[in-house]
């Protein structure tokens, strides 16, 4: 994947990292909540939640791979470009695997941020149609294709992973056929 890919991810990451979006809202279901007895958790505890997970996974892949890579950064939005430069000598799989995962995280980012429109920039893997939209009820992808059915006669939905992996592919096949 290209820098434009990470850089996009760093991005998203800082805004969910802001103190904006870290405030619980005023409205709205929560993800997690504190006991009724005690006042508000100061923060959104989902955020907060969401981006320990984050950069855990990162971490994680990242010792997987280079166990002498130090600790992660001290700011989240530079935990891709410290993924990325102690990951770059690896084997293609373990590459393949971080690009996955770097592109995954901006999908989810973007959703999280409320950018919807991120999941139709992706063609449907089943049916190579640009007619995806983003159902937030499922948590997945659905595309719009009414010819594009399961065996069980549901319409097509696809994780964000699932998503991820196909642009990776589609990347490297695009890079391959350039030469």
């Amino acid at each position: 994947m290209g820098q434009d890919t990470s850089i996009a991810a760093a991005r998203a990451l800082r805004l969910l990292n802001t103190p904006a979006l870290r405030h619980p809202p005023t409205r709205g279901p929560q993800e997690r909540r504190t006991a009724s007895t005690t006042p508000a958790a100061p923060l959104n505890l989902g955020i907060v939640d969401y981006l320990a997970r984050t950069v855990a996974e990162v971490a994680d892949h990242t010792r997987e791979v280079d166990p002498q890579a130090g600790p992660p950064p001290d700011r989240v939005e530079d935990i891709y470009d410290w993924y990325t430069a102690h990951t770059g000598d690896a084997d293609e799989d373990q590459q393949r695997r971080r690009d996955t995962v770097i592109e995954r995280h901006r999908l989810e980012h973007a959703v999280r941020l409320g950018e919807f429109d991120e999941v139709c920039k992706h063609p449907c893997p089943r049916c190579r149609c640009w007619g995806l939209m983003w159902q937030a009820a499922g948590n997945r992808a659905r595309c719009t294709n009414r010819r594009c059915r399961t065996p069980d006669g549901m319409s097509s939905s696809w994780t964000l992973g699932r998503l991820a992996a196909q642009k990776v592919q589609r990347t490297e096949i695009w890079r391959l056929n350039a030469t």
